[in-house]
């Protein structure tokens, strides 16, 4: 029971880059236009970090803009991953272009725990103003959220494999529909009439 409380505690894994703005640099100038794009060997952590296979381009444009007492960041996200196919495991690159939308204001307090409930509108929520934005955390948040959960080669399919002991009839998916038993009742009777 201890583990699991301890598990629940721990800080989350640190970004394997950061990028960060200072909010008096921001203050000073008014705002910031930026283009981030990572090196390739900061495209390989990121890689490593996602648990995904590669990361072929990335990059993250726009700016970062006042509003009220807090500042937005409004950009476009670029990015070409290599991902394994669900189906064949070789490389599959799915070009992602994801607008990235993030609002920073003081006084908001971060959510605290392992995982946290969002509800529908949270992603439009405000996070916490501190002494600097980080643009690779609002870079690799985007970049993770837009990724294909089940990447999949153009032209793989999922096979189907059927099992049943010797001797007997391996259970279809059409055999086991609620009503299939009856067709095959009915099929039968209609036979046995003519």
């Amino acid at each position: 029971m201890a583990e699991t409380d301890k598990t629940a505690t721990d800080a989350a894994e640190p970004l394997p880059i950061t990028h960060e703005v200072a909010v008096t640099t921001l203050a000073e100038a008014g705002g910031l236009s930026f283009d981030l794009e990572p090196t390739a060997q900061e495209r390989t952590a990121i890689a490593a970090f996602l648990a995904i296979d590669g990361l072929e381009a990335l990059r993250l444009r726009g700016k970062i803009l006042p509003e009220g007492e807090g500042w937005r960041i409004e950009a476009i996200l670029t990015a070409l991953p290599v991902q394994s196919c669900v189906v064949t495991l070789e490389p599959v690159r799915t070009p992602i272009e994801a607008e990235v939308e993030r609002r920073y204001q003081p006084g908001v307090i971060a959510p605290e725990g392992a995982e946290i409930e969002m509800g529908a509108d949270d992603d439009r929520a405000p996070e916490p103003l501190g002494p600097a934005i980080d643009l690779a955390a609002a870079m690799i948040e985007t970049l993770a959220l837009s990724l294909d959960p089940f990447p999949r080669k153009d032209g793989a399919a999922h096979g189907t494999v059927v099992y049943a002991p010797p001797g007997s009839e391996p259970l279809t998916d059409e055999a086991a529909r609620p009503f299939a038993g009856l067709a095959a009742l009915k099929a039968r009777l209609s036979d046995g009439e003519h």
